[in-house]
């Protein structure tokens, strides 16, 4: 088989950055160490880092039904070029991911198409209804079935999240939540209830309607020891609920846009600014910064949510929620919260990489004799993001034009390289 050596880099290793090269064989990695013999293809990264692939728990790739937003290969393709080796889809397609016949269709798709290593969430309830649970034991038959969740939507009732719960439990499987209670709505709600709502003439959306259920949810989980994870946190109420129930069975996610942006970054006139949940306020922001840096909150998810440009060239009320993500997580949280001195590029490593690997039970290790999924990435390189550099069909994203600082040159995906700037 043909040798690559990668050389020079700084290897995010056994928890500390070190000088190292790394050789891979085939799919796999047979050596790392501080300087290895020149063989095979030689790669000089010249110092830049290398990381675990990133995982993300936490992607809408819309296929079937919306395809006009995303498909399998273009979302993950978007996950390549973002250092993703590993991306989990949401069931909410169309049909619901909720019955083994359909996720085989979904699992034939992702085998011809999918350039990443890409899974699925089986919904909890049938057509996310929540009212009759899915058949657990028969949707977790299908290899790309690594948990349940009916995101989109909360589970209302809570009899049937203990239900839900309980079944997880018996096949040891993962409760992924969207933790949103309706009664705490208000119809037309755009972003976050504040003075910035009231300014700008928008319905709010409190942070009850999140923490309620997250709170609910976590009493549970808690007491019936399943494996629970909450998605996308916005509120400073639910980490709150978080640190006091937090163990390797139950965690939580926290995406790129809540770290650094707040509702008062909200600009009216650009919906692409409507996310749910929503920007919340700077306390929250602060909140979710701390968690992140305590170990409260151990992975960083994208949610990244395409939609067509026509759906989001509407007024910000009207226009749907979320905004994609895959390809400049890691560019924006090295920017925005490395850079700034406001969290340790560790801490963004182990949240992106194998935090959620080891939620999802992944074998994902940057280890002699792992499968070669790793990441290499240039903090030195400034970019702009623009339309036309974006790989997901969507563009719908409030970083637009933004400079980012971080870009990923390589992507290893089970030993097969990826030049993702086309450098020699």
């Amino acid at each position: 088989m043909n040798k690559k050596l990668f050389k020079n880099g700084n290897v995010y290793y056994q928890g500390k950055i070190q000088k190292l090269d790394i050789l891979v064989e085939g799919e796999r990695i047979i050596e790392i160490a501080p300087e290895i013999g020149q063989q095979g293809t030689i790669i000089d990264i010249e110092g830049k880092l290398v990381s675990l692939g990133f995982v993300d728990l936490h992607v809408h790739l819309r296929q079937p039904g919306y395809e006009h937003k995303e498909t399998v290969a273009t979302g993950t393709l978007a996950a390549l070029y973002g250092g993703y080796s590993h991306v989990v889809a949401m069931a909410n397609t169309n049909p619901v991911m909720d019955d083994a016949d359909t996720i085989a269709r979904l699992e034939n798709i992702i085998e011809n198409e999918a350039v990443v290593h890409a899974f699925s969430y089986s919904a909890i309830t049938k057509n996310l209804a929540g009212k009759d649970l899915v058949d657990f034991e028969a949707n977790l038959s299908s290899k790309i079935i690594v948990g349940f969740s009916d995101d989109g939507r909360g589970v209302q009732d809570a009899e049937m999240m203990k239900e839900a719960m309980q079944e997880a439990k018996k096949y040891d499987s993962l409760i992924v939540a969207h933790c949103e209670d309706e009664a705490e709505l208000v119809t037309g709600g755009s972003i976050n209830l504040s003075h910035v709502s009231q300014e700008l003439d928008l319905v709010g959306i409190n942070n009850a309607s999140e923490s309620n259920q997250a709170c609910r949810d976590l009493v549970m989980a808690d007491r019936i020891k399943n494996r629970y994870h909450i998605c996308h946190i916005s509120t400073r109420e639910t980490i709150e609920c978080l640190k006091k129930y937090h163990n390797d069975l139950i965690s939580g996610e926290v995406c790129p846009h809540h770290l650094i942006l707040c509702d008062e970054d909200v600009q009216k006139d650009n919906p692409n600014f409507k996310m749910n949940p929503p920007l919340r306020s700077k306390e929250d922001v602060a909140a979710l910064i701390g968690a992140l840096n305590d170990g409260v909150v151990t992975c960083i998810s994208t949610d990244h949510a395409p939609h067509s440009v026509e759906e989001k060239s509407v007024a910000i009320d009207k226009a749907p929620f979320g905004i994609i993500g895959s390809q400049h997580a890691f560019s924006l949280c090295y920017t925005y919260l490395v850079k700034k001195g406001l969290v340790k590029l560790e801490t963004v490593l182990d949240a992106m990489s194998s935090n959620p690997a080891r939620v999802l039970r992944l074998d994902h290790e940057l280890q002699v004799g792992a499968k070669a999924n790793f990441n290499v990435i240039d903090l030195d390189k400034e970019f702009t993001i623009t339309k036309e550099s974006i790989k997901s069909k969507s563009i719908n994203t409030p970083f637009l034009d933004t400079k980012a600082w971080g870009l990923v040159v390589y992507n290893i995906i089970d030993g097969k390289v990826h030049n993702l700037q086309g450098e020699n």
